[in-house]
């Protein structure tokens, strides 16, 4: 299997439990936090998007991120800042409604498997911004792949907290 194929299939995988995991979650199990100092699973869905996006357009493919290029900021209603929030910043984050973020991702992922599609495998192996990081775009996207499925986990873990095993 070639390492192309391999973060595709991760990132379908990973796609496929967020999808089960938020197909029938009302706003309020979203937004809800288990206290003051956790995060909500909207606010780790909302960096989980913005990191495979900033990965994928502005690192990789030096373009806009579509949080910027399509309007999201406007359409979600959140700061520029994705992560590292201080406790305040946290418990003042506008929490966006469930299905504009979903419509971000979708946004998101389409372009990075139009993306992942289209790069011949020996490109995996250049590094995109030697300016700031040596890694290659493979070792970007298998680091990405990776954020991706531990943050899932993260929100079905908090699915579960709420919800129970069976639902």
């Amino acid at each position: 299997m070639e390492a192309k194929e391999l973060i595709l299939r991760s990132l379908e995988q990973s796609q496929g439990y967020l999808t089960r995991v938020l197909d029938g979650l009302t706003q309020e199990e979203a937004i809800w936090s288990p206290g003051p100092e956790c995060n909500s699973i909207a606010f780790i869905l909302w960096p989980v998007i913005r990191v495979e996006d900033l990965f994928i357009n502005r690192v990789i493919q030096r373009e806009k991120e579509l949080y910027e290029a399509e309007g999201w900021q406007e359409k979600l209603g959140t700061p520029v800042k994705a992560y590292q929030y201080t406790i305040e910043e946290l418990q003042a984050w506008p929490a966006p409604k469930l299905e504009v973020l979903r419509e971000y991702a979708d946004s998101v992922r389409e372009k990075t498997l139009a993306f992942l599609k289209s790069i011949p495998p020996e490109r995996l192996s250049k590094v995109p911004r030697p300016d700031r990081s040596p890694d290659s775009i493979g070792a970007t996207l298998g680091r990405m792949s990776t954020e991706i499925a531990l943050h899932v986990g993260q929100i079905a873990y908090l699915c579960g907290v709420q919800r129970g095993l069976d639902k």
